[in-house]
């Protein structure tokens, strides 16, 4: 129960944080505090990445890492703002990646590995991380009801999940990786998904320029449902290959990267989506 009580403690600050931010995230100012604070997250969910990293012997230039990490998060941001900016997420990932390579030119061995899990760091966090400021800052609508769709949907998966397998799950869903987790526990986070997804899909008429049709919500709430639960299953792998419970020591919080990790997944459906398919 005090692990509880600190996790819905943290959980409310969190919320309460992340509505304001939401809400104030189209000031002329503030958006960039908005884009630099998620570009902080991304930095220290890649220094907690690294620390995964170094129990399995690999090498990553850290400072250059995070600086690639903060720079691709922000290039998301920059190409929302602006259409000049509409190639520097793909054109500074190329970059990055290239520098790497620089970076690792003096290593005799181990440079493969080096580079893999270097540039798997970008790719799995940075990238969607970056894609979070996207879906914020949709150049032809107002994004901020989608990002809250996104955080809602994925958080109350979690939830739903975390409650039902407390209390009702009995079979294992993945027991080599995360013991806790049920297949219950699983099914009530993704019913949990799609009664959240229905909600927003009912308040959408009132929503101006974001609207949920009825495919949608049930075609979104399923996909963020099962995605989600496979990110935060992911973190699980990596973390268990590492042996370290928790990314990070936070209280009732573990690290960004537990905090995060259903996200990940979840941002890059929601970004390619509304680039790609609906807008």
């Amino acid at each position: 129960m005090n692990d509880l009580s600190r996790r819905l403690v943290v959980s409310s600050i969190s919320i309460l944080i992340f509505v304001c931010l939401i809400f104030f995230a189209f000031q002329p100012l503030f958006k960039f505090v908005v884009a630099g604070a998620v570009a902080a997250l991304s930095g220290i969910a890649v220094w907690e990445y690294g620390r995964l990293v170094k129990t399995k012997d690999a090498q990553i230039i850290m400072p250059a890492l995070i600086t690639l990490s903060v720079g691709e998060t922000l290039a998301f941001f920059l190409q929302a703002m602006n259409p000049i900016f509409n190639s520097l997420p793909i054109v500074l990932f190329f970059v990055g990646f290239l520098l790497l390579f620089a970076l690792h030119f003096g290593e005799n061995k181990g440079a493969i590995i080096d580079l893999a899990v270097s540039s798997f760091g970008l790719l799995y966090i940075a990238v969607p991380m970056g894609m979070v400021l996207g879906v914020l800052y949709l150049p032809m609508a107002d994004g901020r009801w989608w990002i809250a769709y996104l955080l809602v949907v994925t958080k109350i998966t979690d939830v739903g999940g975390y409650f039902a397998g407390n209390l009702l799950g009995t079979r294992k869903l993945a027991p080599s990786i995360s013991p806790k987790k049920t297949i219950e526990g699983a099914i009530f986070g993704l019913i949990c998904a799609l009664i959240a997804s229905y909600l927003f899909h009912l308040g959408s008429d009132y929503a101006g320029s974001f609207h949920l049709g009825t495919f949608e919500w049930v075609f979104l709430g399923l996909l963020l449902g099962i995605a989600g639960q496979f990110g935060d299953l992911s973190e699980s792998l990596l973390k268990r290959d590492a042996n370290i419970k928790d990314s990070n020591t936070l209280p009732g919080l573990g690290g960004v990267l537990d905090s995060v990790d259903s996200i990940l997944f979840n941002s890059i459906i929601i970004y390619i989506y509304l680039y790609f398919i609906k807008l």
